[in-house]
Protein backbone atom coordinates (compact mmCIF):
# COMPACT_ATOMS: atom_id res chain seq x y z
CA UNK A 1 0.00 0.00 0.00
CA UNK A 2 1.26 3.68 -0.99
CA UNK A 3 1.94 5.37 2.27
CA UNK A 4 0.40 8.51 2.87
CA UNK A 5 3.76 10.96 1.42
CA UNK A 6 3.65 8.64 -1.49
CA UNK A 7 0.19 9.43 -1.79
CA UNK A 8 0.25 12.98 -1.46
CA UNK A 9 3.58 12.85 -4.15
CA UNK A 10 1.50 11.01 -6.58
CA UNK A 11 -1.52 13.28 -6.34
CA UNK A 12 1.05 16.53 -7.01
CA UNK A 13 2.48 14.69 -10.01
CA UNK A 14 -0.91 14.19 -11.27
CA UNK A 15 -1.67 17.77 -11.03
CA UNK A 16 1.50 18.82 -12.93
CA UNK A 17 0.60 16.50 -15.69
CA UNK A 18 -2.80 18.02 -15.78
CA UNK A 19 -0.87 21.41 -15.97
CA UNK A 20 1.22 21.08 -18.68
CA UNK A 21 -0.41 19.18 -20.78
CA UNK A 22 -3.17 21.71 -20.15
CA UNK A 23 -1.00 24.39 -21.39
CA UNK A 24 -0.43 22.67 -23.97
CA UNK A 25 -3.84 21.82 -24.80
CA UNK A 26 -4.58 25.63 -24.60
CA UNK A 27 -2.29 26.35 -27.42
CA UNK A 28 -3.71 23.85 -29.57
CA UNK A 29 -7.19 24.38 -29.28
CA UNK A 30 -10.28 22.65 -31.17
CA UNK A 31 -11.22 26.53 -31.71
CA UNK A 32 -7.59 26.83 -33.19
CA UNK A 33 -7.68 23.91 -35.46
CA UNK A 34 -10.89 25.36 -36.29
CA UNK A 35 -9.95 28.57 -37.51
CA UNK A 36 -6.64 26.91 -39.01
CA UNK A 37 -9.06 24.80 -41.55
CA UNK A 38 -11.12 27.52 -42.23
CA UNK A 39 -8.19 29.82 -43.34
CA UNK A 40 -7.04 26.67 -45.45
CA UNK A 41 -10.57 26.59 -47.28
CA UNK A 42 -12.38 24.25 -45.66
CA UNK A 43 -15.83 24.55 -45.94
CA UNK A 44 -19.10 23.63 -42.95
CA UNK A 45 -19.48 19.62 -43.30
CA UNK A 46 -14.90 20.04 -43.86
CA UNK A 47 -15.38 21.12 -40.05
CA UNK A 48 -18.52 19.31 -38.86
CA UNK A 49 -16.00 16.59 -39.78
CA UNK A 50 -13.43 17.96 -37.67
CA UNK A 51 -15.31 18.27 -34.84
CA UNK A 52 -16.92 14.71 -35.35
CA UNK A 53 -14.04 12.50 -36.12
CA UNK A 54 -12.23 12.63 -32.73
CA UNK A 55 -15.65 11.33 -31.30
CA UNK A 56 -15.91 8.76 -33.83
CA UNK A 57 -12.51 7.69 -32.98
CA UNK A 58 -12.98 8.14 -29.27
CA UNK A 59 -15.79 5.49 -29.54
CA UNK A 60 -13.24 2.79 -30.57
CA UNK A 61 -11.52 3.43 -27.04
CA UNK A 62 -13.84 0.29 -26.35
CA UNK A 63 -11.49 -1.83 -27.09
CA UNK A 64 -8.87 -0.11 -24.49
CA UNK A 65 -9.49 -2.38 -21.53
CA UNK A 66 -8.64 -5.50 -24.04
CA UNK A 67 -5.22 -4.21 -24.71
CA UNK A 68 -4.10 -3.11 -20.87
CA UNK A 69 -5.11 -6.74 -20.24
CA UNK A 70 -2.98 -7.84 -23.70
CA UNK A 71 0.01 -5.68 -22.35
CA UNK A 72 -0.26 -7.06 -19.04
CA UNK A 73 0.38 -9.88 -20.41
CA UNK A 74 3.13 -9.61 -21.80
CA UNK A 75 5.07 -7.30 -19.19
CA UNK A 76 3.76 -4.02 -20.56
CA UNK A 77 1.51 -2.74 -17.56
CA UNK A 78 -0.81 -0.24 -17.56
CA UNK A 79 1.33 2.43 -16.90
CA UNK A 80 3.57 1.66 -20.05
CA UNK A 81 0.62 1.84 -21.95
CA UNK A 82 -0.39 5.00 -20.90
CA UNK A 83 2.81 6.71 -21.26
CA UNK A 84 2.78 4.91 -24.73
CA UNK A 85 -0.17 5.84 -26.02
CA UNK A 86 0.08 9.49 -25.28
CA UNK A 87 3.48 9.68 -26.55
CA UNK A 88 2.40 8.31 -29.88
CA UNK A 89 -0.60 11.44 -29.97
CA UNK A 90 1.88 13.80 -29.52
CA UNK A 91 3.68 12.72 -32.51
CA UNK A 92 0.77 12.35 -34.71
CA UNK A 93 -0.32 15.77 -33.17
CA UNK A 94 2.48 17.23 -34.80
CA UNK A 95 0.97 16.61 -38.24
CA UNK A 96 -1.25 19.09 -37.54
CA UNK A 97 0.41 22.21 -37.93
CA UNK A 98 2.95 20.59 -40.41
CA UNK A 99 0.24 20.13 -43.26
CA UNK A 100 -0.15 24.02 -42.94
CA UNK A 101 3.77 25.42 -42.79
CA UNK A 102 4.16 26.46 -46.82
CA UNK A 103 0.06 27.13 -48.12
CA UNK A 104 -0.53 29.46 -50.64
CA UNK A 105 -3.95 31.04 -51.48
CA UNK A 106 -3.04 29.95 -54.98
CA UNK A 107 -3.19 26.40 -54.22
CA UNK A 108 -5.37 24.53 -56.52
CA UNK A 109 -8.35 22.29 -54.99
CA UNK A 110 -7.11 19.31 -54.70
CA UNK A 111 -3.91 20.56 -53.36
CA UNK A 112 -5.93 22.42 -50.97
CA UNK A 113 -8.44 19.44 -50.22
CA UNK A 114 -5.46 17.24 -49.28
CA UNK A 115 -4.13 19.46 -46.87
CA UNK A 116 -7.89 19.44 -45.38
CA UNK A 117 -7.92 15.77 -45.49
CA UNK A 118 -4.71 15.07 -43.63
CA UNK A 119 -5.12 18.00 -40.99
CA UNK A 120 -8.55 16.49 -40.21
CA UNK A 121 -6.82 12.48 -39.97
CA UNK A 122 -3.87 13.60 -37.73
CA UNK A 123 -5.98 15.23 -35.30
CA UNK A 124 -8.98 11.97 -35.69
CA UNK A 125 -5.63 9.55 -34.73
CA UNK A 126 -4.36 11.92 -32.15
CA UNK A 127 -7.54 11.79 -30.30
CA UNK A 128 -7.99 7.86 -31.10
CA UNK A 129 -4.25 7.28 -29.04
CA UNK A 130 -5.09 10.01 -26.28
CA UNK A 131 -8.56 8.36 -25.54
CA UNK A 132 -7.16 5.05 -25.58
CA UNK A 133 -4.68 6.12 -23.13
CA UNK A 134 -7.28 8.00 -21.21
CA UNK A 135 -8.58 5.28 -20.09
CA UNK A 136 -5.57 3.83 -18.75
CA UNK A 137 -5.15 6.96 -16.87
CA UNK A 138 -8.46 7.46 -15.44
CA UNK A 139 -8.39 3.41 -13.95
CA UNK A 140 -5.18 4.65 -13.02
CA UNK A 141 -6.55 7.74 -11.14
CA UNK A 142 -8.99 5.76 -9.83
CA UNK A 143 -6.87 3.78 -7.89
CA UNK A 144 -4.59 6.58 -6.94
CA UNK A 145 -7.28 9.08 -5.57
CA UNK A 146 -9.11 7.40 -2.24
CA UNK A 147 -12.76 7.48 -2.16
CA UNK A 148 -13.14 9.39 0.44
CA UNK A 149 -11.27 12.44 -0.52
CA UNK A 150 -11.76 11.34 -4.69
CA UNK A 151 -14.10 14.49 -5.65
CA UNK A 152 -11.58 17.52 -3.50
CA UNK A 153 -8.88 15.85 -5.59
CA UNK A 154 -10.30 15.57 -8.75
CA UNK A 155 -11.97 19.70 -7.70
CA UNK A 156 -8.13 20.29 -7.72
CA UNK A 157 -6.74 18.77 -10.85
CA UNK A 158 -9.51 20.39 -12.70
CA UNK A 159 -8.33 23.17 -11.19
CA UNK A 160 -4.73 22.89 -12.78
CA UNK A 161 -6.39 21.85 -15.63
CA UNK A 162 -8.58 24.54 -16.60
CA UNK A 163 -5.60 27.13 -15.33
CA UNK A 164 -3.10 26.01 -18.26
CA UNK A 165 -5.84 25.94 -20.74
CA UNK A 166 -6.24 29.86 -19.59
CA UNK A 167 -2.43 30.10 -19.73
CA UNK A 168 -1.90 28.25 -22.65
CA UNK A 169 -4.85 30.46 -24.55
CA UNK A 170 -3.31 33.54 -23.25
CA UNK A 171 -0.15 32.39 -25.10
CA UNK A 172 -1.54 31.74 -28.24
CA UNK A 173 -3.67 34.44 -28.29
CA UNK A 174 -0.57 36.78 -27.39
CA UNK A 175 1.55 34.90 -30.11
CA UNK A 176 -1.23 35.67 -32.60
CA UNK A 177 -1.15 39.38 -32.11
CA UNK A 178 2.68 39.74 -31.66
CA UNK A 179 3.34 37.96 -35.15
CA UNK A 180 0.53 40.18 -37.05
CA UNK A 181 2.21 43.32 -35.30
CA UNK A 182 6.05 41.64 -36.65
CA UNK A 183 5.09 40.11 -39.57
CA UNK A 184 2.10 42.08 -41.01
CA UNK A 185 2.71 40.69 -44.51
CA UNK A 186 1.87 36.88 -43.53
CA UNK A 187 -0.56 34.78 -43.84
CA UNK A 188 -3.40 34.86 -40.77
CA UNK A 189 -2.60 30.74 -40.51
CA UNK A 190 1.18 31.29 -40.06
CA UNK A 191 0.87 32.12 -35.67
CA UNK A 192 -1.65 29.49 -35.76
CA UNK A 193 0.34 27.15 -36.66
CA UNK A 194 3.40 28.28 -34.66
CA UNK A 195 0.85 28.00 -32.08
CA UNK A 196 -0.14 23.96 -32.49
CA UNK A 197 4.12 23.30 -32.57
CA UNK A 198 4.69 24.92 -29.37
CA UNK A 199 1.21 22.71 -27.82
CA UNK A 200 1.67 19.93 -29.04
CA UNK A 201 5.90 20.21 -27.22
CA UNK A 202 4.20 21.19 -24.01
CA UNK A 203 1.87 18.04 -24.23
CA UNK A 204 4.59 15.78 -24.60
CA UNK A 205 6.60 17.48 -21.83
CA UNK A 206 3.35 16.77 -19.95
CA UNK A 207 4.50 12.83 -19.76
CA UNK A 208 7.56 13.86 -17.48
CA UNK A 209 6.17 14.06 -13.82
CA UNK A 210 3.64 11.49 -15.05
CA UNK A 211 6.21 8.88 -15.86
CA UNK A 212 7.34 9.38 -11.84
CA UNK A 213 3.83 8.53 -10.57
CA UNK A 214 3.50 5.16 -8.79
CA UNK A 215 2.70 2.27 -10.94
CA UNK A 216 -0.03 0.79 -8.96
CA UNK A 217 0.71 -2.45 -10.68
CA UNK A 218 -0.67 -4.78 -7.65
CA UNK A 219 -4.17 -3.41 -8.05
CA UNK A 220 -6.35 -5.90 -9.34
CA UNK A 221 -7.86 -3.31 -11.56
CA UNK A 222 -4.00 -2.42 -13.31
CA UNK A 223 -5.14 -5.41 -15.34
CA UNK A 224 -8.64 -5.85 -16.54
CA UNK A 225 -10.76 -8.73 -16.38
CA UNK A 226 -12.49 -10.08 -19.08
CA UNK A 227 -12.95 -6.85 -20.22
CA UNK A 228 -15.60 -7.80 -23.10
CA UNK A 229 -18.14 -9.31 -20.81
CA UNK A 230 -17.53 -6.51 -18.38
CA UNK A 231 -18.43 -3.56 -21.28
CA UNK A 232 -22.05 -5.57 -21.16
CA UNK A 233 -22.31 -5.62 -17.25
CA UNK A 234 -21.99 -1.87 -17.28
CA UNK A 235 -24.41 -1.50 -19.96
CA UNK A 236 -26.77 -3.51 -17.82
CA UNK A 237 -26.54 -2.01 -14.42
CA UNK A 238 -29.11 0.40 -13.85
CA UNK A 239 -26.69 2.94 -11.92
CA UNK A 240 -24.40 3.21 -14.93
CA UNK A 241 -26.59 3.19 -17.12
CA UNK A 242 -28.91 5.45 -16.16
CA UNK A 243 -25.43 7.54 -15.97
CA UNK A 244 -24.82 7.12 -19.78
CA UNK A 245 -28.26 8.04 -20.79
CA UNK A 246 -27.21 11.43 -19.42
CA UNK A 247 -23.80 11.50 -20.82
CA UNK A 248 -25.10 10.32 -23.77
CA UNK A 249 -28.09 12.56 -24.13
CA UNK A 250 -25.57 15.79 -23.76
CA UNK A 251 -23.62 14.77 -26.21
CA UNK A 252 -26.31 15.07 -28.28
CA UNK A 253 -27.46 18.15 -26.99
CA UNK A 254 -24.02 19.35 -27.20
CA UNK A 255 -23.25 18.36 -30.92
CA UNK A 256 -26.44 19.48 -32.38
CA UNK A 257 -24.86 23.16 -32.15
CA UNK A 258 -21.39 22.38 -32.42
CA UNK A 259 -21.18 23.20 -36.10
CA UNK A 260 -22.64 26.07 -35.98
CA UNK A 261 -20.93 27.68 -33.00
CA UNK A 262 -17.74 27.22 -34.26
CA UNK A 263 -18.45 29.26 -37.45
CA UNK A 264 -21.14 31.77 -36.35
CA UNK A 265 -18.50 34.05 -34.20
CA UNK A 266 -16.13 34.55 -37.09
CA UNK A 267 -19.62 34.88 -39.46
CA UNK A 268 -20.71 37.94 -37.11
CA UNK A 269 -17.22 39.44 -37.05
CA UNK A 270 -15.65 37.90 -34.21
CA UNK A 271 -11.55 37.55 -34.75
CA UNK A 272 -9.83 34.24 -33.44
CA UNK A 273 -8.20 36.70 -30.75
CA UNK A 274 -10.92 37.84 -28.99
CA UNK A 275 -12.74 34.10 -29.05
CA UNK A 276 -10.18 33.01 -27.57
CA UNK A 277 -9.91 36.19 -24.58
CA UNK A 278 -13.98 34.78 -24.04
CA UNK A 279 -12.40 31.23 -23.42
CA UNK A 280 -9.46 32.74 -20.86
CA UNK A 281 -12.75 34.11 -18.92
CA UNK A 282 -14.52 30.95 -19.29
CA UNK A 283 -11.46 28.81 -18.13
CA UNK A 284 -10.55 31.53 -15.42
CA UNK A 285 -13.75 31.03 -13.99
CA UNK A 286 -13.74 27.09 -14.02
CA UNK A 287 -10.27 26.78 -12.37
CA UNK A 288 -11.95 29.59 -9.77
CA UNK A 289 -14.64 27.54 -8.61
CA UNK A 290 -13.37 23.98 -9.33
CA UNK A 291 -11.85 22.83 -6.00
CA UNK A 292 -15.26 24.62 -4.11
CA UNK A 293 -17.26 22.48 -6.75
CA UNK A 294 -15.36 19.20 -5.19
CA UNK A 295 -15.78 20.52 -1.66
CA UNK A 296 -19.56 20.92 -2.41
CA UNK A 297 -20.02 17.27 -4.34
CA UNK A 298 -18.42 15.61 -1.32
CA UNK A 299 -20.86 17.12 0.94
CA UNK A 300 -23.94 17.01 -0.69
CA UNK A 301 -23.68 14.75 -3.80
CA UNK A 302 -22.70 14.98 -7.65
CA UNK A 303 -26.86 14.91 -8.44
CA UNK A 304 -27.89 18.36 -6.04
CA UNK A 305 -24.22 20.24 -7.26
CA UNK A 306 -24.91 19.27 -11.46
CA UNK A 307 -28.28 19.99 -11.54
CA UNK A 308 -28.42 24.08 -10.96
CA UNK A 309 -24.92 23.70 -12.93
CA UNK A 310 -27.09 21.96 -16.22
CA UNK A 311 -29.60 24.62 -15.63
CA UNK A 312 -27.32 27.67 -16.31
CA UNK A 313 -25.14 25.98 -18.52
CA UNK A 314 -28.20 25.17 -21.39
CA UNK A 315 -28.38 28.92 -21.54
CA UNK A 316 -25.05 29.12 -23.72
CA UNK A 317 -27.02 28.83 -26.96
CA UNK A 318 -29.31 31.05 -25.82
CA UNK A 319 -26.78 34.00 -25.79
CA UNK A 320 -25.18 32.73 -29.12
CA UNK A 321 -29.16 33.00 -30.69
CA UNK A 322 -29.46 36.84 -29.55
CA UNK A 323 -26.06 37.37 -30.83
CA UNK A 324 -25.61 39.56 -33.65
CA UNK A 325 -23.11 41.41 -35.51
CA UNK A 326 -23.76 44.79 -33.70
CA UNK A 327 -24.17 42.98 -30.51
CA UNK A 328 -21.12 40.25 -30.60
CA UNK A 329 -20.72 40.79 -26.77
CA UNK A 330 -23.34 38.75 -26.00
CA UNK A 331 -20.85 35.39 -27.44
CA UNK A 332 -18.74 36.41 -24.32
CA UNK A 333 -22.23 36.15 -21.88
CA UNK A 334 -22.39 32.36 -23.54
CA UNK A 335 -19.04 31.65 -22.31
CA UNK A 336 -19.66 33.30 -19.12
CA UNK A 337 -22.20 30.97 -18.50
CA UNK A 338 -20.56 27.87 -19.36
CA UNK A 339 -18.02 28.51 -16.05
CA UNK A 340 -20.43 26.14 -14.86
CA UNK A 341 -19.51 23.39 -17.05
CA UNK A 342 -16.94 22.60 -13.73
CA UNK A 343 -19.57 21.30 -11.58
CA UNK A 344 -20.72 19.07 -13.96
CA UNK A 345 -17.28 18.01 -14.92
CA UNK A 346 -16.34 17.53 -11.43
CA UNK A 347 -19.34 15.06 -10.59
CA UNK A 348 -18.98 13.52 -13.70
CA UNK A 349 -15.67 12.49 -12.74
CA UNK A 350 -17.07 11.41 -9.44
CA UNK A 351 -19.79 9.77 -10.97
CA UNK A 352 -18.04 7.67 -13.53
CA UNK A 353 -15.25 6.32 -10.81
CA UNK A 354 -17.43 5.90 -7.96
CA UNK A 355 -19.92 3.68 -10.11
CA UNK A 356 -17.56 1.66 -11.74
CA UNK A 357 -16.25 -1.70 -10.14
CA UNK A 358 -13.11 -0.69 -7.98
CA UNK A 359 -11.22 -4.23 -8.83
CA UNK A 360 -12.05 -3.77 -12.74
CA UNK A 361 -12.75 -0.02 -13.53
CA UNK A 362 -11.17 0.20 -17.08
CA UNK A 363 -14.53 -1.49 -19.07
CA UNK A 364 -16.68 1.08 -17.41
CA UNK A 365 -14.57 3.44 -18.23
CA UNK A 366 -14.22 2.34 -21.66
CA UNK A 367 -17.77 2.50 -22.28
CA UNK A 368 -19.09 5.43 -20.14
CA UNK A 369 -16.68 7.16 -22.94
CA UNK A 370 -17.12 5.55 -26.01
CA UNK A 371 -21.49 5.96 -25.95
CA UNK A 372 -21.13 9.35 -25.17
CA UNK A 373 -18.34 9.55 -28.22
CA UNK A 374 -20.25 8.11 -30.71
CA UNK A 375 -23.90 9.94 -29.99
CA UNK A 376 -21.94 13.34 -29.82
CA UNK A 377 -20.44 12.61 -32.80
CA UNK A 378 -22.93 11.55 -35.26
CA UNK A 379 -24.99 14.32 -34.03
CA UNK A 380 -21.66 16.78 -34.80
CA UNK A 381 -21.94 15.97 -38.29
CA UNK A 382 -25.65 15.69 -38.49
CA UNK A 383 -25.26 19.51 -37.20
CA UNK A 384 -23.11 20.30 -39.70
CA UNK A 385 -24.88 18.17 -42.75
CA UNK A 386 -28.05 20.13 -41.64
CA UNK A 387 -26.24 23.69 -41.69
CA UNK A 388 -25.39 23.13 -44.94
CA UNK A 389 -28.91 21.97 -46.12
CA UNK A 390 -30.29 25.27 -44.52
CA UNK A 391 -27.84 27.69 -45.73
CA UNK A 392 -28.52 26.35 -49.25
CA UNK A 393 -32.44 26.72 -48.83
CA UNK A 394 -32.42 29.92 -47.22
CA UNK A 395 -30.15 32.73 -47.65
CA UNK A 396 -30.92 34.12 -45.01
CA UNK A 397 -28.10 32.49 -42.48
CA UNK A 398 -29.21 33.90 -39.44
CA UNK A 399 -32.41 32.20 -39.23
CA UNK A 400 -30.30 29.29 -40.07
CA UNK A 401 -27.80 29.27 -36.80
CA UNK A 402 -30.99 30.91 -34.87
CA UNK A 403 -32.94 27.69 -35.37
CA UNK A 404 -29.96 25.66 -34.55
CA UNK A 405 -29.22 27.18 -31.62
CA UNK A 406 -32.64 27.15 -29.83
CA UNK A 407 -32.85 23.26 -30.64
CA UNK A 408 -29.38 23.25 -28.73
CA UNK A 409 -30.75 24.94 -25.84
CA UNK A 410 -33.83 22.98 -25.71
CA UNK A 411 -32.37 20.11 -25.66
CA UNK A 412 -29.50 20.85 -22.82
CA UNK A 413 -32.47 22.04 -20.77
CA UNK A 414 -33.87 18.65 -21.11
CA UNK A 415 -30.48 16.87 -20.18
CA UNK A 416 -31.60 18.23 -16.43
CA UNK A 417 -34.50 15.42 -15.76
CA UNK A 418 -31.76 13.12 -16.30
CA UNK A 419 -29.68 14.48 -13.66
CA UNK A 420 -32.19 13.73 -11.14
CA UNK A 421 -32.55 10.06 -12.31
CA UNK A 422 -29.32 9.46 -11.46
CA UNK A 423 -27.75 7.17 -8.47
CA UNK A 424 -24.74 7.93 -6.37
CA UNK A 425 -22.71 6.24 -3.89
CA UNK A 426 -23.19 7.64 -0.20
CA UNK A 427 -21.24 10.75 0.33
CA UNK A 428 -17.65 9.57 2.09
CA UNK A 429 -16.54 10.68 5.13
CA UNK A 430 -13.68 13.44 4.74
CA UNK A 431 -10.54 13.41 6.14
CA UNK A 432 -8.71 16.73 6.82
CA UNK A 433 -7.57 18.88 4.39
CA UNK A 434 -3.75 18.61 5.25
CA UNK A 435 -4.28 15.16 4.69
CA UNK A 436 -5.25 15.95 0.96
Amino acid sequence: MPTPLSRRRDVLLTYANGLVWSLGNGLVSTTLVTYLALDLGASGVAIAWLLAAPRFAGALRVAAPALVAAGARIGWGRKAFCLGCFAASGVVLALVPTVAWGYDDVDGPGKQGLRIAALVAAWCVYHLLEYVGGVALWSWIGDLYPRRLRSRLLGGRERWLTLGRVIGIGVSVSLAALWHVALPASSRWAPLAASASVGTALMVLALVPLAFVTALASRPSARPAAPWRTLREALRERPYRRLLIYSCWFGFANGVTSTAQAIYPRAIGIPYEQLQAYRVGMWSGQSAIAPWCGRMVARFGAKRVMLPAQLVVATGPLWFFLATPDRPWLIGVAFATWIAYAAINVGLDTLKLGLADPKNNAPYLAVYYATSDIINGLTTLAGGLLYDTLKRADSNAMRVFGGLFLAGFACRLLAAPLIAKLVEQPAQAEESPASS
